[in-house]
């Protein structure tokens, strides 16, 4: 049975100052105290729960107050996230007070903060400042409708004469406690490539590296007043959780993609999956491997096929296999990633267009610059598993677009802060599309969907 240690939430005033650093570097440093550490993301971003979970072993969550509905999930992902750990981070997300959210929902670090009760730790940039960074802190904690700032430690500090004269400026001024500093090293410096993401084994490497730099950081955060601000979290009230769903009596067995390409999978939806009665059955596509014959449902989710063409290349055989299996009516749902996979073919940039499955009758293309971010509320359209208008929430974030496309019917209606539009790919048993969704939004539709599939 764990001992409860609290939760802690690290915010930063914008983006940048060090949030992600700075949380992998408390999972790191806390693991290494002897505690299983759970953690948490803010918000709908899959990339930086990927670094969570090579640091603490343990899948990261998202705490999203709109893609779920309200608190409500929030709270039902912390508890279950929170079984069996000791401590648990959350990494906000933007800057303290940003919502980037439709209909005006605060989903702000600052709101999840306030919505479970989590004390905060602010990042604050030393780099370029002095004295004045106590009334940046003095700010964050006492703007009307703060949750209040608990601690603060200090990102790319030139070193202790600097940190000394920061710390003594932010307490003469605002009376919170510095908790430590984050020299300046580029060797934590995380990776960037096209969207934040790196594959499997620079994840690994990034692991190693802040593993190594949280070790050295037990000289300069102050770890013991960092558990004393965690345990100021109340537990979870009971009737704040609710109840888990019993599981139905059959199962149905559902093809997962998973391996270095197709990876971006929301924690509490294969959850759901699972509560309903799916049995996951992972395969690679990546190295070829056949779908588990036994499969009534494939889900593809995102990931960076685009980062692996010369190996897509050489899997002709194994590409045709996948056309047969779909062509035989085996219900799929894919999503960016997985949509790529069931195009004619992908390129990057300039670069020569690489065959891919071929069941989506349309070329694919990775830009250099991003092409869609953002809230999505989609609509299911006529004529494919699900009855015309189920919605689900999710969110949109890639690089690729459609090149070009025969014409066919799409997936979905989509609604976002810029407009409506359309997207995707559909036919009776297969929804392809940009959007990653979010099954806790419409759990009654993932259920609709497996009963759809169990029954072809």
């Amino acid at each position: 049975m764990a001992t409860y240690r609290g939760r802690l939430m690290v915010a930063a005033p914008w983006s940048g100052s060090g949030k992600t650093t700075l949380t992998l570097l408390l999972l790191a440093g806390l693991k290494a105290r002897g505690l299983r550490v759970q953690s948490f993301k803010v918000g709908p971003d899959y990339i930086d729960g990927t670094y969570h979970t090579a640091l603490t072993g343990r899948p990261a969550r998202n705490l999203d107050l709109w893609m779920g509905g309200g608190p409500d999930d929030v709270f039902r992902q912390l508890a279950f996230g929170e079984a069996g750990a000791d401590i648990s981070v959350v990494e906000g997300v933007m800057g303290f007070f940003d919502s980037g959210a439709p209909d005006g929902v605060d989903i702000s670090t600052a709101q999840v903060a306030r919505t479970i009760g989590a004390p905060v730790i602010l990042v604050v940039d030393g780099s370029r400042m002095a004295e004045s960074a106590a009334a940046l802190v003095y700010g964050f904690s006492h703007v009307p409708g703060s949750p209040g700032v608990h601690g603060v430690i200090l990102n790319q500090v030139a070193g202790l004469g600097h940190y000394q004269l920061l710390e003594r400026a932010i307490r003469a001024q605002t009376g919170i406690p510095v908790l430590g500093y984050v020299p300046k090293k580029s060797d934590l410096a995380i990776p960037e490539r096209h969207l934040g993401l790196v594959p499997a084994a620079e994840r690994q490497e990034l692991a190693r590296r802040v593993t190594k730099a949280a070790h050295a950081a037990l000289e300069t955060l102050d770890w013991d007043r960092i558990l004393q601000i965690a345990s100021s979290a109340a537990p979870l009230p009971r009737e704040a959780v609710p109840p888990v769903p019993p599981r139905p009596g059959p199962t149905i067995p559902v093809a997962l993609a998973q391996d270095e390409a197709f990876h971006f999978y929301y924690a509490a939806n294969l959850e759901m999956l699972a509560s309903l009665g799916a049995e996951l059955l992972p395969f690679s596509p990546l190295r070829g491997d056949p779908i588990p014959e036994a499969a009534r449902l494939l889900y593809v989710g995102g990931g960076f096929p685009e980062e692996f063409l010369p190996r897509f290349q050489e899997l002709g055989t194994a590409h045709a296999g996948y056309r047969a299996r779909l062509a035989a009516g085996l219900v799929t749902l894919a999503e960016c990633g997985g949509y790529l996979w069931l195009a004619q073919s992908l390129a990057v940039g300039s670069g020569p267009p690489v065959p891919m499955v071929g069941v989506v009758p349309a070329v694919m293309r990775l830009e250099p610059r991003l092409q869609a971010i953002g809230y999505r509320t989609v609509s299911a359209r006529e004529g494919g598993p699900w009855p015309a208008g189920t919605t689900f929430r999710g969110h949109e974030f890639h690089n690729s677009r459609v090149v070009k496309a025969d014409p066919h019917p799409e997936a979905w209606s989509t609604r976002g802060r810029r407009g409506d539009g359309t997207d995707g790919f559909l036919t009776g048993t297969v929804v392809a599309g940009f959007t990653h969704l979010y099954f806790p939004s419409n759990p009654h539709a993932v259920a609709t969907l497996l009963a759809f599939s169990a029954g072809r």
